[in-house]
């Protein structure tokens, strides 16, 4: 590789991180393994109806998923979606102020994504992320230029409206009830739990695929998906450009009286709307979801403050530390979780396959005790490594030079 693509152009290092992104990170690491696999081992992915019937009726299950909708839904993915925008805008400045060809750096970096995120989709897990935020990773590069307002309105427009807007469209044009119809019946559904439990990964594949075609890309899903991601990049990389997390120790006055205003709204907010669409609460139609595209943001709010003054807490501080070194082998630690559903669902290689056969409340503890696991491991392995092994070739194919893998090779 030229030189001027290396010069000034070293991976950041221990020292430069922005502690604050990396509790954040790890926290919404949290947040999407308890929504995807507690949402997918619930829903027609896996489950058949009647199964989802009895899931319900008992008392454990129905507060699982409770829970799994007020605290969690949409706000794992939001949180993760902003922090992405962030930290594009940081690594920008930090590349720039070393002279480094940042475009080049960051293109290169997108490109090594987009081939990570189609690997995983189509041979780990069907539901991937990464190809989407590779792909708006490159709309979010174009629109640098933005003005400071411009990138805000934009951001909030995209990330407010682009999914409900998309799935206006596609319920008055018929498009969601007919991709939906097609892959999400009763047959199509028990159909789909045998090929779980047979352990045919061929199969299991194709299924899937199956699935995407029609919901995902037929069914036009795959737009709002797109846009909302990049609705939140916006947002992340306006507030690096605030400079807000640079100097977060200057700013945790107002940080405290932001918690307090947005973490309980919030939690209101997406407790009315969980209410309404458990049928605890009546209301017409589109005010839960009204609720939830302002609430989900605003909640958002609430926890990220909330962990930053945790973070900044003293005694207390190790609270929200903990998911720092989960935050920093973000990528790892996402594929891994992948291998979790594919364990825990199918019957592919080693797996249980318990696909219908394990309820809300279960998948719910078996996540947080993974996650445990997850803490421990990413802790003791940057105890001994710089990077974690996918962070690492994630790095060396960005950069054309494999970095220094162990502790002990630095300087």
């Amino acid at each position: 590789m030229e030189d001027q693509l290396k010069t000034g152009a070293a991976p950041v290092t221990s020292a430069e991180r922005i502690g604050e992104l990396d509790v954040l990170r790890g926290f919404a690491l949290l947040g999407v393994l308890l929504a995807n696999l507690g949402w997918f081992a619930f829903t027609g992915n896996t489950a058949t109806g009647e199964q989802r019937e009895a899931w319900l009726a008992a008392s454990d299950n129905r507060a699982a998923l409770l829970g799994l909708s007020w605290l969690v839904s949409d706000k794992a993915n939001t949180l993760f979606g902003t922090l992405f925008g962030i930290g594009f805008w940081v690594m920008m400045e930090r590349l720039r102020a070393k002279g480094a060809d940042f475009e080049r750096i960051y293109l290169r970096r997108l490109v090594v994504l987009t081939v990570f995120g189609f690997i995983h989709m189509f041979f780990i897990w069907p539901w991937d992320i990464l190809h989407m935020y590779a792909l708006m990773g490159f709309a979010l590069f174009a629109l640098r230029g933005l003005s400071m307002k411009a990138m805000l309105w934009a951001g909030l427009v995209l990330g407010l409206f682009a999914k409900p807007t998309i799935d206006w469209i596609r319920k008055i044009t018929g498009l969601k009830d007919w991709s939906e119809g097609v892959v999400f019946n009763d047959s199509a559904e028990a159909a789909r739990q045998q090929v779980l439990h047979g352990g045919d990964y061929g199969a299991w594949v194709a299924n899937y695929y199956e699935v995407a075609k029609y919901e995902y890309v037929l069914g036009a899903l795959v737009v709002g998906w797109l846009l909302y991601v990049l609705g939140r990049f916006l947002v992340g990389a306006w507030i690096a450009r605030k400079g807000w997390f640079q100097r977060m120790g200057d700013l945790l006055p107002q940080v405290r009286r932001l918690c307090m205003v947005t973490l309980p709204l919030g939690l209101a907010m997406e407790a009315l709307y969980t209410a309404m669409e458990f049928d605890f609460l009546s209301a017409p139609e589109p005010l839960p979801h009204f609720l939830h595209y302002l609430g989900v943001p605003i909640l958002d709010i609430g926890y990220a403050t909330g962990l930053i003054l945790l973070f900044h807490s003293g005694s207390w501080s190790f609270l929200a530390r903990m998911f720092a070194p989960v935050g920093r082998m973000a990528l790892t630690n996402y594929v891994m979780q992948s291998f979790l559903h594919m364990f825990v669902l199918t019957g592919i290689g080693p797996g249980l396959a318990l696909a219908g056969r394990i309820g809300p409340a279960q998948v719910m503890a078996l996540c947080f005790a993974f996650f445990a696991l997850q803490i421990v491991f990413s802790h003791l392995w940057l105890k001994a490594f710089r990077f974690g092994p996918l962070e690492w070739a994630w790095r060396a194919l960005t950069y054309g030079e494999m970095p220094a893998m162990r502790r002990l090779a630095q300087a």
